[in-house]
């Protein structure tokens, strides 16, 4: 399969960025903007006004089952905000990444050594869409699946919302339900949009730079005494990818930080509803949950990545001819194994890195906060009797 062409991948983040109402490379954002904005962050209040209003040890079941769904909404916005705050920064290293793209896929052996890195990321963003559409629809849509069968075995009409959500009037009738569940549903989708736009670009963006450092590590081993002329443009490469290796660091570190934070609360109110709630809500948690490791276990992969392939230059450098070289071309290798022994990395805000051991870290936090829960957690027949 060819290598995907800068278009083809990054086709539908521009895409999505149009939805949300700031387009690339413009300054003006869209009144579209405000308005999902203003949806989403309502659907999240009146989330957290039913979890205050309901806050008790009988329902206790109840709001862990909301909390995923709270936590979620809460950091899309943060993360769409903090993007936003950076816009002009991703602009920029985009039509940086898209230059230099260019020019590997011009050069065939070049295609070639980072083909698998560009087909991976095309599939693996496609069906990152496709696996949170299907999470959010079965969410948005099972209650209409319940009410169904509700309806088909009692004769009655039982109005249930996707979300249990605080509103200041009934819902036992057919138009504040369907207002109140158009809303719902529509939040959902935009929430979705939010976060797997900004996943996905995150996913991209690493893929770009931690090839940039695989290209140049090919080419360093490869030199000796008939081609250490070329060090020089390998070095003013190599301190433009490091430049670029820090534009995203810097678009990211923050929205990495909030994705630790909620992801080991996410998962351990997920794993607690798999286990304690009901059979009708197994389809979704499993979903949602398949999704939130996801989305972390690939954040972990690509800091990873970008770690192992910065460091891959100074061992590239050690491994090659360097000594058939003249001094000057020594002093030169010797340099680019001292700059790359502290690897390019991506961080939570400098609290710690994104890595594997960040993903392990957090799914044992998770385990840990989940043991607690099956702890103290008492099911209300037990609490009366």
């Amino acid at each position: 399969m060819d290598i995907p062409s800068f278009d083809e991948v990054f086709r539908q983040i521009k895409v999505n960025f149009w939805l949300l109402g700031i387009p690339f490379h413009t300054s003006r954002i869209s009144l579209r903007f405000y308005i999902f904005f203003f949806s989403l962050t309502l659907t999240v209040l009146q989330e957290i006004g039913f979890f205050i209003s309901e806050s008790s040890t009988e329902n206790f079941l109840t709001l862990t089952q909301l909390a995923p769904c709270t936590c979620i909404g809460i950091l899309s916005i943060i993360k769409l905000l903090l993007l936003v705050y950076k816009r002009h920064r991703v602009f920029k290293l985009t039509d940086s990444l898209e230059t230099t793209y260019h020019d590997i896929v011009n050069n065939v052996k070049k295609a070639n050594k980072i083909r698998q890195n560009f087909v991976f990321l095309k599939y693996l963003t496609k069906y990152y869409y496709i696996l949170n559409g299907v999470l959010i629809s079965v969410y948005n849509f099972s209650s209409l699946i319940i009410i169904l069968y509700h309806y088909i075995d009692t004769k009655e009409v039982s109005y249930i919302l996707p979300y249990s959500l605080y509103v200041p009037f009934s819902t036992d009738n057919c138009a504040t339900w369907s207002a109140v569940y158009l809303h719902s549903i529509s939040s959902g989708f935009i929430c979705v949009l939010y976060f797997t736009t900004v996943d996905a670009l995150y996913y991209i963006m690493s893929t770009h730079v931690y090839s940039h450092f695989t290209l140049l590590s090919s080419e360093i081993i490869d030199l000796d005494a008939d081609n250490s002329y070329l060090l020089n443009d390998i070095v003013k490469r190599h301190q433009y990818i490091l430049k670029l290796s820090e534009d995203l660091e810097d678009i990211f570190t923050a929205p990495n930080l909030f994705n630790v934070l909620v992801g080991s609360l996410e998962i351990c109110a997920l794993g607690f509803n798999l286990t304690m709630g009901k059979w009708t809500q197994t389809p979704g948690v499993v979903l949602f949950l398949f999704s939130v490791l996801l989305q972390i276990f690939m954040m972990s992969v690509f800091g990873e990545n970008l770690i192992r392939e910065s460091r891959g230059v100074g061992e590239a450098a050690f491994l090659c001819k360097w000594y058939t070289m003249d001094q000057r071309s020594k002093k030169t290798i010797l340099q680019l194994i001292q700059r790359s022994s502290k690897p390019q990395k991506l961080t939570a805000y400098k609290f710690s890195t994104i890595s594997y051991e960040s993903f392990i870290k957090i799914i044992s936090r998770s385990w840990s906060y989940f043991t607690i829960l099956k702890t103290v957690y008492k099911p209300p027949e037990i609490i009366y009797n």
